[in-house]
């Protein structure tokens, strides 16, 4: 799958994102805005407000990329980790959103197998994360102009079960 000029990779915590950026990176241009935020939030565990922030990133990205004399770079795939729907849409010519929504139980098996970070914290907030599936599933049901990925399950990157 070509990526567009710019393509923002929405999913859930624990969806995949991470893996799948990882595997584009020899291919194209990839940034995640979690890394973008990390030595700002991680070191104290802050949570609130990192949506709008991540809102802002998708405004810096966009500024960027769309300056004249960045034209000539090549397409860039965006992790966004969770923004707002009002973030991203209306979309913006030279713009996609890749939808990585695997289906229930295995997204609820990934997240809560995630490996343990060898720096960082270990994720838990699953009900947030539950409500963030149930946001994204709702893009879907209302039409919004996203491609869903269906990537292979590869149980062999999962971690041991978390608490």
């Amino acid at each position: 799958m070509t990526p567009a000029r710019i393509t923002w990779l929405v999913g859930p915590p624990g969806a995949g994102k991470s893996t799948h950026l990882a595997e584009l990176r020899s291919r194209v241009r990839v940034v995640e805005l979690n890394s973008m935020l990390a030595p700002l939030v991680e070191p104290v565990r802050m949570r609130k407000g990192v949506r709008v922030a991540n809102g802002m990133l998708v405004q810096v990205i966009r500024h960027l990329e769309g300056h004249p004399d960045n034209l000539h770079f090549g397409p860039i795939v965006v992790g966004t980790g969770i923004v707002f729907e009002d973030a991203l849409f209306p979309l913006r010519a030279g713009e996609e959103v890749w939808l990585l929504l695997p289906p229930h139980d295995r997204w609820k098996e990934q997240l809560h197998r995630r490996p343990v970070p060898i720096e960082g914290n270990v994720y838990d907030d699953y009900s947030y994360a539950e409500t963030c599936y149930e946001q994204l599933a709702g893009w879907i049901e209302r039409g919004l102009p996203v491609r869903q990925l269906d990537l292979r399950f590869r149980p062999e990157l999962l971690g041991v079960p978390s608490k």
